[in-house]
């Protein structure tokens, strides 16, 4: 398993599959990329009914979890991309180049620079806020005792003194709208299937 996995990635994997042993967490990446019980026998090498066992044991411990739509709803193909070497560190699942199909490779390459530039292209506050959340990890509450002590408001309707913990969360919203059009328009040669949250949940598991 560790040719699958980046140094990190089983800490970002979902607290649920994180409890599971080394085959269910492979067979969860493998899932979320849309593969069958066949291919995953063949990645885990590993007779069939003992791969669709594991798969069973994933969704089993997806559906506890209240989390089974990570492997059965669509997002935008699937987001447990390779990184490149000029990547900073810390996307959640690093496969083998060997791993993935050309067509995928190529198609996730086009959309996690799209991204990128999206990013690049919002507001320096809005993608503060972002990274606070999803790079820090800081909650609500730390975010306004944050922005209290550079002393800047994270509303332009409110001034941080008056800011609660709700407004965090619709700046947050807000922003993620926005960042989900700016996606759309940098990818309107490529056909796209990625709603408000299936960014959230990329944002979750990349950071920004």
């Amino acid at each position: 398993m560790e040719e699958f996995f980046s140094a990190s990635a089983s800490k970002r994997l979902p607290v649920a599959i994180q409890k599971l042993p080394a085959p269910e967490q492979k067979a969860f990446v493998l899932l979320r990329m849309r593969r069958g019980e066949s291919e995953i026998s063949r990645e885990l090498s590993i007779p069939l009914d003992e791969a669709r066992a594991v798969v069973r044991r994933v969704q089993e411990a997806l559906i506890r979890s209240g989390s089974l739509d990570l492997i059965k709803s669509p997002l935008f193909f699937q987001i447990d991309h390779p990184a490149k070497e000029e990547d900073s560190p810390g996307r959640p699942v690093q496969l083998a180049k060997e791993q993935i199909d050309m067509e995928d490779r190529i198609a996730l390459d086009r959309f996690y620079d799209a991204l990128k530039i999206s990013l690049d292209q919002l507001p320096k506050q809005s993608r503060r806020l972002l990274d606070l959340w999803f790079n820090k990890e800081m909650k609500a509450k730390d975010i306004i005792i944050f922005y209290k002590n550079i002393g800047v408001d994270i509303s332009s309707k409110k001034s941080i003194d008056e800011t609660a913990v709700n407004d965090v969360f619709y700046a947050l919203e807000k922003n993620i709208k926005e960042l989900l059009e700016l996606v759309r328009t940098n990818m309107k040669h490529d056909r796209i299937e990625l709603t408000h949250s299936g960014l959230k949940t990329i944002l979750n598991e990349t950071g920004v």
